[in-house]
């Protein structure tokens, strides 16, 4: 039976993600071992608002199913999150590591931030004799910063360089724009600038060295530039990076080794870090070609950011111009099946069980929802590049037993389907980390997430109009159309059926007496004669047909010949009212008179003139109507003379 290792990460840190994964990998190789990455990202919301909701993606662990745990706590970095997997590993009873942070009753291997940087300055000083430096950092409260920043300080003491506060920067963040935005204020503003600068890792270094380059500043002959992390993009620039290597590959084959022994002992281990010397610190290190090497990667790169965009266009226009789920779920599997070079040749996307009630939910937004629930419905799944039928599994299963192996070691990296605090499902992928690279993980999800929310509320607003438009044209008296359902259903409808070549069914209906209703017994018996007429008519006639409240006591029913079989409806309201009238034992008789008439396909009349054709034939049936009551009421007034 497999072994199982499950990894809880968060991979902004894609370079020291990547080698650590990669660690793991060759450690285990050609052994009957299984890794489960959980990777979640947190993010800052446009209002301010830190959301940590991708970390909802560690609830799928059940930790007792595994062998070991593996959690790189440095990346996390949120200590509630932190604390309840701390909780839950240490009752689940399981040989766990944590790297970088310490986590209290767990095992913890650590990068050796401080001698690696302590190495570098320190030869920065003695072999560049490099006396003024400053020193850049971001201000993320982070262990290993801290640990450079301690190295560049115990290195001016050792070699007696005074500190001066002013040569160290503190930016609001440790990344690429924020740097270049700092340092270029900074070299334009025409203050001296220092000898070297210690960056406290390779993005604010390869900031740096663009202000140096379009400010014709050399490098290293005017300043020397020193970075940590040994990103790739460090070696292959013109001049190559001096950094610091943290040997994440290493440490990730250092900790699955640990986990796997079953060593319970609690232990602190401790990985140096690796000095590396180039260019930019004024070696003769990285003068080769690797430049080139550096151009065709970034075209390369280029055209997998323009194709991972364009996927993600598409998805979100799939999720936008998708009508119903029907058509949702259909066209998201022809294109998964199709294109899915991210997603790798397997992989399975997962929505919980109540992903179809979820979808047409009409509320303004979701209540918040961490759980992915008891199971989960695979809604995509590829194999071997091609769909195959979905299905229903138990969550705590994790992944369908097509993408399972009896042998060998797999990968499967997990990441959530999530919209601000309420969470669809996940996505499980097999033995592919494209995600992992240049945070397409995070746009992945991220996309998918509002994307499913974006449908959701389409539906929502769908809905909403499609009540407006019910409550704006339909009378609340009698149910039927008003006047505006008149303009924007019955008009329409009337010229969709010449134009599918269809004749016009029209039927006028007209209240007898009406006038003599209201006078004599009030208009609440008025109204209840408009509703008991109304309710004969839409009783009668089919549904699809239009019926309108064309008057006071006047309706227009509009149907087609494609349902009309020759019904005298006519005959048929009348006969559905008496029937009613007879059950009401009213004051009075309630009555009505009708007409009908037809217009075929090539006819030239407008609806409006239409209608006055029906309108004068049901007159001539009203006034004989008329005629004939006035005769029943002479002759039971002579009876009774």
């Amino acid at each position: 039976m497999k072994r199982r290792v499950a990894v809880l990460c968060c991979a902004w840190s894609t370079y020291f993600v990547t080698d650590f994964i990669q660690g793991m990998q060759r450690a285990v190789k050609d052994q009957n071992i299984d890794i489960y990455i959980f990777n979640g990202y947190n993010y800052t919301e446009f209002s301010g608002y830190p959301n940590t909701t991708g970390y909802s993606i560690f609830s799928l662990v059940h930790y007792e199913d595994f062998d070991g745990v593996i959690v790189l706590s440095d990346l996390i970095g949120s200590t509630r999150v932190l604390e309840k997997e701390r909780a839950r590993i240490l009752r689940a009873g399981i040989p766990a590591i944590t790297i970088n942070h310490p986590l209290k009753g767990i095992s913890c291997i650590k990068v050796d931030n401080y001698s690696g940087f302590h190495d570098l300055i320190t030869h920065l000083i003695r072999m560049h004799d490099v006396k003024d430096i400053a020193y850049i950092s971001g201000k993320e409260q982070s262990i290993d910063f801290a640990e450079r920043y301690k190295a560049y300080r115990t290195c001016l003491m050792e070699n007696n360089i005074p500190f001066d506060q002013q040569k160290v920067f503190t930016i609001a963040s440790s990344n690429y724009s924020i740097a270049y935005d700092f340092l270029n204020d900074y070299v334009e503003s025409g203050k001296k600038l220092p000898q070297a600068f210690v960056c406290a890792n390779d993005l604010m270094a390869l900031a740096l060295l663009k202000v140096a380059d379009e400010h014709k500043i050399k490098v290293p002959e005017d300043i020397k530039i020193v970075g940590y992390d040994d990103i790739f993009y460090s070696k292959c620039l013109m001049p190559s990076i001096s950094t610091v290597r943290g040997n994440a590959e290493q440490v990730g084959a250092e900790a699955i080794k640990r986990v796997l022994s079953g060593d319970r002992e609690i232990r602190h281990i401790s990985l140096r870090s690796s000095p590396v010397y180039r260019r930019s610190c004024g070696c003769m290190a990285g003068m080769s070609d690797s430049h080139k090497v550096f151009a065709f990667n970034v075209l390369d790169s280029m055209n997998v950011s323009d194709e991972f965009s364009t996927q993600m266009e598409v998805i979100e226009e799939i999720f936008t111009e998708s009508n119903d789920v029907f058509t949702l779920l259909t066209n998201l599997e022809s294109f998964f099946a199709k294109s899915h070079h991210f997603e790798g040749p397997n992989f399975s996307i997962f929505l919980k069980s109540d992903w179809s009630s979820v979808l047409i939910n009409s509320e303004e937004n979701l209540p918040q929802n961490l759980s992915f629930g008891e199971n989960v419905q695979s809604v995509i799944a590829v194999k071997d590049n091609k769909k195959y039928i979905n299905e229903l599994i138990p969550t705590r299963e994790l992944l369908p037993q097509k993408l399972k192996s009896e042998e060998g070691n797999d990968i499967f990296l997990f990441m959530p389907i999530f919209n601000h605090s309420y969470v669809f499902g996940y996505v499980v992928i097999k033995n592919c980390l494209n995600l992992i690279e240049n945070h397409y993980g995070y746009t992945w999800t991220r996309t998918f997430g509002t994307s499913v929310e974006r449908f959701r509320k389409n539906n929502m607003f769908k809905h909403l109009s499609q009540q407006f438009l019910k409550i704006s044209t339909v009378d609340a008296l009698s149910g039927c159309l008003n006047r505006v359902g008149m303009e924007k259903l019955v008009i329409p409808f009337y010229e969709q059926n010449k134009n599918r070549r269809l004749a016009n069914i029209l039927y006028f209906v007209d209240i007898n007496k009406m006038k003599l209703i209201n006078d004599q017994f009030g208009h609440l018996h008025g109204d209840l004669a408009v509703k008991t007429v109304a309710a004969a008519i839409l009783q009668v006639v089919p549904k699809t047909w239009k019926v309108v409240r064309y008057g006071g006591d006047e309706f227009l029913i509009l149907g087609n010949s494609y349902e009309y079989k020759g019904q005298d409806y006519c005959e048929l309201i009348t006969n559905t009212l008496n029937k009613k009238v007879a059950l009401m034992k009213l004051p009075y008789k309630l009555s009505a008179s009708a007409g009908t008439y037809t217009v075929n396909p090539d006819s030239p009349l407008t609806l409006q003139q239409a209608v006055e054709k029906v309108d004068e034939i049901m007159y001539i049936k009203k006034e004989e109507m008329h005629k004939q009551m006035e005769a029943e009421a002479k002759a039971k007034a002579a009876n009774k003379q």
